[in-house]
């Protein structure tokens, strides 16, 4: 199968945009959807909370129309790869954002730390955009919780049908076929418990006119819809109640095993030295969750026809000295490995991209703008104010600043106190001396506390850095240090640039930034013995 290049935005329909990511190591891919429709979007389903995933999910949606542009966001249910990122990219979204879920899904919104306004959805209730399109919503509940939804475009008659029809395969593609169907009855028959809720849903689905199904696991249902549909009448949910029924003897422990190391083989594409189930386990561990999960379900389908229990899902001792548990770095280290190489031009020198996709990425070197912001006397303000007042103008500037860095292809990497420390990748140098200049027009516009600004462009390692039990997505090296000088070198109302990333920029862009400010040289270093940089501060004349 040839594998999709998914680093970019897809349009699957008139205004339908799939930004979602594969992981086909793990064979697990998440699938937001954008609709975009004049100055207006509605992002369904965004996906997983990790900083790597906002930058994956917003790096495309900036290929397609700004994500101030979204209004509104599509929850179908409560799980934490649909909702885990809401609170990373809701300050990059519309000021006015409204959160839509299932009642019983918009109780539990809130709790990921997702600050926009939450509107429940009710059975049949639609949203009307400005062109008179219209996104219909009906409650498709158990399935496989009860706040589930599903949502209708009328203009493309399109279903998204949150995990109704989601798959796991390592052999993924954006489009399905008819393998995808005994996948999906997979998928359902595990995490559904019962017909009812399927034949209903089935029931509600079968009223529309549909072109195409979008799931928000496995791919995109285009061919043999009344195939898949039909699959919501003939599946038995609840097999995991079935198969802790009856136990197997030896002979049938066996046969399990033979199949679930067939099944392992396949999936890691290499034998196994492995002599039973434990020892599947421990290799399947080994690899992540994912694995464990398939393996479980590999072995239950065999446990289903013999008619008993899967050994692995019960009477397991699991003693301090010889616990296992699995590692979850790897889901995160094989997306990285795709998507890093190409968003933040990991490739160097004349490497070949199968040697850069084979590097341990937990950590990397990439090439970025480091900008840091902080408010000049801060100190000496907030001594004299109120708590709630000094947290109230705090909020509103931070959110004010963090919306222009994000509007102009930044990230805000932490907020630090009265400061804000952010980065742009390689492809927005330009575009990181601009946001200098907004946020400088915004303080005295809003009528904000007064900022210093520094920014230098070079080399930094980025990853998940910390103590094992509290590690922090976020960037180190002389860069980030140097940047942070800069900062330290800015006044109020002041930008400090280094000149090699001033070099870096059109000349003509630099000269027409440096017309309106006053500068003057500056040089420094981190701390003494270290070699110095030269800078130049602006201030506004």
């Amino acid at each position: 199968m040839k594998k999709l290049d998914d680093s970019n935005a897809i349009e699957v329909a008139d205004g339908l945009w799939w930004v979602g990511f594969a992981d086909y190591e793990a064979g697990f891919s998440n699938n937001p959807y954008l609709l975009i429709d004049g100055d207006e979007a509605v992002l369904f389903d965004p996906g997983p909370g990790h900083p790597l995933f906002r930058d994956i999910i917003l790096q495309k949606i900036e290929q397609v129309t700004s994500p101030e542009h979204i209004r509104y966001l599509v929850v179908h249910h409560q799980d934490p790869d649909l909702c885990g990122l809401i609170p990373l990219i809701e300050n990059a979204l519309h000021p006015d954002l409204v959160i839509m879920a299932h009642p019983r899904t918009a109780l539990f919104v809130p709790y990921y730390g997702v600050r926009k306004g939450v509107l429940p959805l009710g059975d049949g209730d639609s949203l009307e955009l400005k062109s008179g399109r219209k996104v219909v919503f009906f409650h498709a509940p158990y399935l496989h919780f009860a706040g589930n939804i599903m949502s209708y475009d009328t203009k493309t008659s399109s279903l998204f049908s949150g995990d109704v029809f989601a798959v796991f395969s390592r052999e993924w593609s954006l489009y399905a076929d008819r393998s995808y169907k005994e996948l999906a009855r997979d998928f359902i028959e595990n995490y559904v418990a019962a017909r009812e809720p399927v034949l209903y849903a089935y029931e509600k689905i079968k009223t529309f006119k549909i072109d195409r199904i979008l799931p928000q696991h496995g791919g995109i249902i285009e061919k043999d819809i009344d195939v898949f549909l039909q699959l919501l009448q003939e599946v038995n949910p609840g097999r995991l109640i079935g198969e802790l029924r009856n136990k197997p003897t030896t002979a049938q422990t066996r046969a399990l095993f033979s199949s679930g190391k067939e099944w392992l083989e396949y999936w890691l594409k290499k034998e196994l030295d492995a002599h039973s189930l434990d020892e599947l386990m421990k290799v399947a561990i080994e690899e992540g969750p994912s694995t464990i999960s398939l393996l479980i379900d590999s072995i239950s389908k065999k446990a289903k026809e013999l008619g008993v229990a899967n050994p692995l899902t019960y009477s397991q001792v699991h003693r301090w000295d010889t616990i296992w548990s699995s590692q979850t770095a790897p889901i995160l280290d094989s997306i990285r490995r795709r998507f890093l190489s190409r968003q933040y031009s990991l490739r160097s020198g004349t490497d070949p991209l199968v040697d850069v996709l084979k590097q341990d990425l937990q950590a990397f070197k990439t090439s970025v703008v480091v900008m840091f912001v902080d408010i000049r006397g801060f100190t000496q303000w907030s001594a004299e104010r109120a708590p709630a007042e000094v947290v109230e103008t705090l909020n509103r500037q931070h959110e004010i600043m963090a919306r222009i860095i994000n509007s102009s292809g930044g990230r805000v990497n932490k907020i630090l106190g009265d400061g804000i420390l952010a980065y742009f990748p390689e492809q927005k140098l330009q575009e990181s001396l601009i946001a200098a200049e907004k946020l400088q027009s915004a303080v005295q516009k809003n009528h904000l506390l007064p900022i210093g600004i520094g920014c230098d462009s070079g080399e930094v390692i980025m990853g998940d850095i910390g103590q094992e039990a509290r590690l922090d997505y976020t960037l180190i090296g002389s860069v980030v240090n140097f940047a942070s000088r800069m900062c330290s070198s800015a006044g109020k109302g002041e930008i400090a640039f280094s000149q090699r990333l001033l070099s870096r920029v059109d000349a003509a862009i630099v000269e027409k930034i440096l017309h309106s400010y006053s500068s003057k040289t500056i040089r420094a270093k981190v701390k003494p013995g270290d070699p110095e940089i030269e800078g130049v501060v602006l201030q506004r004349r």
